[in-house]
């Protein structure tokens, strides 16, 4: 039997997930240091479907679709962006072949809009891996719409709360957004143990404190580069992996989040937390 669909009738928002996405398409290779994190995407899918029956569409903010201004994908039928390189053929022969929503996603550019966002529809843009690597887990069928949301080259944590406060009304409509990215992503780190534990640690202590107002968390969250640790987990300049989770913020509006998992990968440490109000 198969699980029921959100609608917009349903008397909850569909949740929103930050997680970590892996390096390239290494998930799907079978790399075992891959594994924790495989794992917990299936939980994670298997949970949320449970609780809150299948998503109308999947939105992913990636941090691999970097833009300017604020872009949706509206592409009917997004063909692979295969953003990596390096790897064996088999990687390059993936194919998820899920649909695109152009209507929904032109629907989402209207109302980045009308917040004041110089947002556009981008009817070409493809899967890449940071969408189509964890979907595969997740949500192997590629039945449900995807539609991709790109994160800011300005790396600026209050413009990604904006962004996701005008879009948060379609969690109300059964629109699951995920976000892709990592709170770990120094890679000269990687391998030193518990790497991104610090950071990771002040990021939950920031969404988990419920004596913050909303207000209060979204001030602190845009600070998120002077947090404890930021300097161990993110490369300097470029921490555009962090971006997906202030843009969940915003579809929370400032609501306190939790955290998922608590993950070692490649002896360093990552986080993946949900939003439920």
């Amino acid at each position: 039997m198969s699980a029921p669909t959100a609608t917009a009738a349903s008397a909850k928002l569909y949740p929103a997930l930050y997680l970590c996405h892996g390096g390239g398409p290494m998930p799907l290779l079978g790399d075992p240091d891959h594994v924790p994190m495989v794992t917990k995407w299936k939980e994670h899918a298997k949970d949320i479907v449970a609780r809150y029956g299948a998503p109308r569409a999947i939105a992913v903010v990636s941090a691999h679709y970097q833009t300017a201004a604020p872009e949706i994908g509206g592409c009917q039928q997004p063909e692979m962006y295969y953003d990596y390189g390096g790897f064996p053929p088999e990687a390059y022969a993936i194919q998820y072949p899920a649909p695109g929503d152009p209507e929904l996603a032109a629907q989402m550019v209207s109302q980045l809009q009308k917040e004041g966002l110089y947002a556009s529809l981008n009817p070409k843009r493809k899967f890449d891996h940071g969408v189509f690597v964890p979907l595969m887990i997740m949500f192997g069928n590629a039945s449900i719409p995807v539609i991709p949301v790109s994160v800011l080259r300005s790396n600026d944590p209050a413009e990604h709360i904006k962004m996701g406060q005008a879009l948060r009304s379609f969690r109300e409509q059964g629109v699951f957004f995920i976000g892709s990215g990592s709170t770990m992503h120094h890679f000269d780190r990687f391998g030193v143990p518990n790497a991104g534990k610090r950071f990771g640690d002040a990021i939950t202590a920031v969404l988990q404190d419920r004596s913050m107002s909303n207000k209060e968390r979204v001030a602190k969250m845009s600070g998120i580069t002077s947090f404890d640790g930021f300097s161990d987990a993110q490369p300097p300049r470029y921490h555009e992996h962090l971006m997906p989770l202030l843009t969940l913020l915003g579809t929370a509006d400032g609501a306190p989040g939790r955290e998922v998992a608590n993950i070692p990968f490649y002896a360093a440490n990552v986080r993946h937390y949900i939003f439920e109000e």
